[in-house]
Parts: C-alpha cells; sequence; structure tokens
C-alpha cells in the first residue's frame, strides 16, 4: 500500500531506466558519507552512525561513530561488488561471519547500496518533493534462495546526491540510512 501511495503522489517524469544514475557512480572517483543507521533486525532496534569513505581505486572504510561503546570501531570492505566482498575488522579478514544476505547489516549497506547505483537497473523510478527539494526514488528488488530483498534509495533530482534508503526483508523493514554529509572526492 505504501508503494502505491508513493507512486500515487510521485511527481513523476522521471526517466525510464536508471542508467544516468548509473553513469554518475560508476564515474564517481569517490565519496565521504556520515550515515545514520536504524536497524531493526531479530526484534530489537539499534542506532548506530558510521563515517563511511569510498575510493573508487582502493577498498571502502568504515568507521563507527555512534553509540559511545561502538564508537572507534572500523572496518574496510574491499572488492569490487557485492557479490563478492571481504570485510575485515583490524585486519582480520570475516569469512563466516558475514550475514546470511549480504547488504542488510550496517556494515554491508551502505557498500551493497552503492553497488546497487552503480550496476543495477531499479525495477521503479519516480520522482517525489521533500522540504522543497526534488528527488529521485530508485527502487530495486531481488528474489533468491534465502528470500526477498526489496531497497530504496532517494537521492537529489539535480545532482544524484543520496539522501535516504531503506532496506527490507521479506516484506519487513531491517534499516533505514539517512545521509547526514556528503561530499564526493
Amino acid at each position: 500500500m505504501g508503494l502505491l501511495l508513493a507512486v500515487l503522489t510521485g511527481c513523476g517524469g522521471a526517466a525510464a531506466d536508471g542508467t544516468s544514475v548509473r553513469t554518475h557512480f560508476e564515474e564517481l572517483a569517490g565519496m565521504e558519507v556520515h550515515l545514520k543507521i536504524l536497524s531493526d533486525l531479530e526484534q530489537s532496534v539499534l542506532e548506530y552512525e558510521e563515517d563511511y569513505v569510498y575510493n573508487k581505486e582502493d577498498n571502502d572504510t568504515f568507521i563507527i561513530t555512534a553509540p559511545e561503546s561502538l564508537a572507534g570501531i572500523g572496518g574496510t570492505i574491499a572488492g569490487t561488488d557485492s557479490a563478492s566482498f571481504t570485510l575485515q575488522y583490524d585486519g582480520l579478514a570475516l569469512d563466516d561471519a558475514m550475514p546470511q544476505r549480504k547488504g542488510l547489516t550496517p556494515a554491508d549497506a551502505w557498500f551493497c547500496l552503492l553497488d546497487d547505483l552503480r550496476r543495477a537497473e531499479p525495477t521503479q523510478i519516480w520522482t517525489e518533493s521533500a522540504d522543497g527539494v526534488k528527488l529521485l526514488v530508485l527502487r530495486y528488488e531481488q528474489n533468491g534462495e534465502d528470500g526477498k530483498v526489496e531497497k530504496q534509495v532517494w537521492l537529489t533530482e539535480q545532482d544524484y546526491q543520496p539522501v535516504c534508503a531503506e532496506l527490507y526483508a521479506d516484506g519487513e523493514r531491517v534499516l533505514q540510512i539517512q545521509v547526514t554529509e556528503y561530499r564526493e572526492t
């Protein structure tokens, strides 16, 4: 119902495909973002903040800045796409500690969203306005052996700056991401 309402209230006029979005993010050399993440996994809601650095020519890095009990913990994400990446904490690669569904945890969600923006064709695109800013909304859907994953990403229509995202597993929202600072490098 929410998706139908969003489509009906959208302003229309968005491009029929995500080619220009994919081109923008594929050509992007780097970015630095500050993220606020609300994680609603397995009956517990946790709030995180992290600084994330994307570098097309090298590994991505992140540092958790909140909550205070986790502040300073960071990691490196290496790899070219969300199907084959390595997550490292303090130099230790985590193979068997990876979640069953990649891209649905605070540690790997942003990396996988960027991969979708660079490589995937959205199943739907529409426009909305929020606080006088025109936004482009992209919806991605993936059906796999372990269920359905849906992602919605809001970008400014003018320059494709990420604003926020919501991630769903089997119809249940598991992550909300708000981009509070953004800088292309």
